[in-house]
């Protein structure tokens, strides 16, 4: 248990025992949850997802309570500050008004921002509560998947039945995933996304979910469909993860997709390489590390004359 997740209990602890209770306080309280609960997404609202899907929506909506009711404790300020930040600059919800979507965002701020030396989230610090309240071992389960999630570079090696087949670059790692916006690509496409696992196997769903709206890259050398190629996105990786020397390379490409070299990398990195957008899927071109290959950067802006 990390010491952030220590303090919020602790807090409960004291709570609890106290002998004098403001009943108006709790009462409000109270009211205050039951009205946060009702943002929580409907069974009829479910039942109209892939059974997957709904099971992660589900858990998201919860999470999304828990860290509204969480967020004003004096333990987690650093957190709640980074994260409203964060929404002020830029703006989660959908082209045109801001590459980030809402399913990206919220991901990021609650289970990859974190704080401290044993790199508490909001995810970490609720998984820690809900374990301590003994609380339904499913959604602890569920949780536990989102919070361990991260974003990765795929390639697209093709469709099979409903379900595409992408392979993440570094870790080789293969994944048959459905994906909820309804983006089939093609092959040899790169994707920026987060594949959900099945958290329960003995359910048997055999695929995974694409939670986010793909963020497909492409070059931007070509026309403005052409996918990037793999080779590049390699030649990054293997720039970015070269000051490793004799370290577990995988271990080093997990940490570096969920953390970045700061917090806000790959947020700047969405909000820099920005191209296009569909319904479906969100365009971006270019390199974290090359900032005249980002259409959005400042050094872009500054060679075509616009700042």
């Amino acid at each position: 248990m990390g010491p952030i997740a220590k303090k919020v209990i602790d807090g409960l602890k004291k709570a609890k025992n106290q002998k004098i209770i403001d009943f108006k306080e709790l009462k409000e309280a109270k009211a205050y949850a039951q009205e946060l609960d009702k943002t929580v997404i409907s069974e009829d609202d479910l039942s109209k997802y892939d059974p997957l899907h709904a099971v992660y929506i589900y858990a998201q909506n919860k999470v999304s309570v828990l860290v509204e009711q969480l967020s004003d404790l004096p333990a987690l300020s650093k957190l709640t500050n980074t994260l409203e930040q964060a929404d002020d600059i830029y703006l989660p919800s959908f082209p045109p008004k801001s590459p980030h979507t809402q399913s990206y965002f919220s991901c990021w701020g609650f289970f990859d921002l974190c704080v401290g030396i044993k790199k508490e989230s909001f995810g970490t610090v609720i998984l820690d509560l809900l374990k301590h309240l003994k609380s339904d071992p499913g959604l602890i389960k569920i949780i536990e998947c989102m919070q361990n999630s991260r974003m990765g570079i795929f390639v697209h090696k093709g469709h099979l039945d409903r379900y595409i087949i992408l392979e993440e670059m570094v870790t080789g790692k293969e994944s048959k995933v459905i994906v909820p916006s309804g983006y089939q690509g093609k092959k040899d496409e790169i994707w920026y996304a987060r594949v959900m696992p099945e958290p329960f196997p003995e359910l048997n769903y055999g695929y995974s979910v694409v939670f986010t709206t793909p963020y497909i890259l492409i070059d931007l050398n070509g026309n403005i469909g052409s996918s990037a190629k793999r080779g590049d996105w390699e030649a990054f990786f293997d720039r970015q993860l070269k000051a490793t020397g004799g370290k577990d390379k995988t271990k080093a490409y997990e940490f570096f997709m969920r953390y970045g070299k700061n917090k806000h990398f790959w947020n700047e990195y969405i909000f820099e390489g920005f191209v296009n957008y569909q319904a479906d899927m969100i365009m971006l071109a270019g390199f974290p590390d090359k900032p005249l290959s980002m259409p959005h950067s400042e050094a872009s802006q500054k060679e075509r004359g616009e700042i």
